[in-house]
């Protein structure tokens, strides 16, 4: 289970994708997008350093046992005064359009909280390669995309 995000074309409609590798599409498993908002939502200021300690620790816990999706929603579950109009097209992959300002919104702050990352001594312990991939993703998405 996870989220397909694809790009849009000048209609509004999703672009036709004719593969898993098709630039105008993105694949995050739930808890990569999980892991994705938080942190965008923490280089965005909305989430503070103790909010982001504790997601670590529980995220970090889930990781190293078989979680059930249940246990993985609930993880990176957001509070209602986290709720940015920028984040709330991928929330959850019940079929959403995202326009560019809220795709743009989204690299960015995600993108600041990886910088954090990548510039700090202590290192998470999770890769952040695709991260930064979804943020160049993002970035290019000039008409926005379809979250599913």
């Amino acid at each position: 289970m996870g989220y397909e995000i694809v790009r849009l074309d000048g209609n509004g409609e999703p672009k036709r994708v004719h593969s898993v590798d098709d630039q105008n599409y993105f694949r995050l498993n739930v808890d990569v997008m999980g892991r994705a908002r938080t942190l965008a939502l923490w280089g965005a200021g909305v989430l503070l350093n103790t909010d982001m300690l504790n997601y670590t620790m529980v995220s970090a816990a889930l990781r190293h046992k078989q979680p059930s999706l249940e246990e993985v929603y609930a993880v990176h579950e957001l509070a209602d005064e986290a709720m940015t109009e920028w984040i709330k097209p991928f929330v959850d992959n019940d079929k959403a359009t995202a326009s560019y300002k809220q795709c743009q919104d989204f690299a960015d702050n995600l993108q600041k909280a990886l910088a954090e990352i990548r510039d700090s001594p202590v290192k998470p312990d999770y890769e952040t390669k695709i991260l930064w991939a979804f943020v160049d993703f993002l970035q290019g998405s000039t008409l926005g995309v379809w979250v599913e």
